[in-house]
């Protein structure tokens, strides 16, 4: 009988050490609070996060259009720019006319007050 004692006590033992040991790796309530402060703190993070990104978002949207819109812009202004030219170019070239077509009126003018 002696012996079933002792080999109930070292059981009792056994049981209790591993109690202890399992209950060693849980985690206490101020963990858990801190695990969850950290946890709601990565969740806000996140939410803000989001918000940015879909605000980037619709900047981008718009950069898109605005740069459409500024292409567009750029091709009218570069036609305006040749249609200009050629403007400039006839101008330049009606006027080349117009001095000639003076000193002509000049010499004639010169040649009958010549005379």
């Amino acid at each position: 009988m002696w012996v079933f004692k002792k080999v109930r006590l070292v059981i009792v033992l056994s049981v209790m050490l591993c109690l202890g040991l399992s209950l060693l790796g849980c985690a206490t309530t101020s963990q858990i609070q801190a695990l969850e402060e950290k946890t709601q703190q990565a969740l806000d993070k996140a939410e803000e996060a989001l918000k940015e990104c879909q605000s980037a978002k619709a900047a981008v949207k718009n950069s898109s259009r605005y740069s459409a819109e500024a292409a567009d812009s750029a091709q009218r202004a570069e036609s305006a720019a040749v249609r200009a030219e050629k403007a400039a170019k006839i101008a330049k070239g009606h006027t080349n006319r117009a001095e000639e077509m003076a000193k002509k009126c000049e010499n004639i003018f010169e040649q009958i007050t010549a005379k």
